[in-house]
């Protein structure tokens, strides 16, 4: 799974400090599908250059899943936007949605598809 997104990021104050002891950041979703793992690690959001308080054109992309997390997501940031680009960059992706990954796989593992029968 993979797609882009437009998100503010903000830090993230109910979480821990990394090991690297960086504040984890949020994506706040403006527009675009996201998965619900839009929490990073300081560390990542500054290796990727996320600052808080800056609106960005994300892509995502699923990783290997973790056997205590699950189902992992790969951000990278395409570009800083500001204002206009924000909004023209919002119609083309659509209304934001955080859809819940784990209810996601829920429902693929359940579909007709996904059990080897024709649609």
């Amino acid at each position: 799974m993979n797609g882009m997104i437009v998100a503010s990021v903000n830090m993230f104050t109910k979480g821990s400090l990394d090991k690297n002891g960086k504040q984890p950041v949020i994506l706040n979703v403006v527009a675009g599908k996201c998965p619900n793992r839009n929490v990073l690690s300081g560390t990542v959001a500054e290796s990727l250059g996320l600052e808080a308080g800056k609106t960005y054109l994300l892509s995502y992309r699923e990783g290997e899943p973790d056997a205590t997390y699950g189902r992992q997501f790969v951000y990278s940031k395409l570009s800083e936007l500001r204002g206009t680009e924000i909004i023209q960059s919002s119609k083309e992706l659509g209304n934001a949605e955080v859809f819940d990954v784990a209810a996601t796989a829920k429902i693929a593992a359940n579909s007709e598809f996904s059990k080897g029968e024709a649609r």
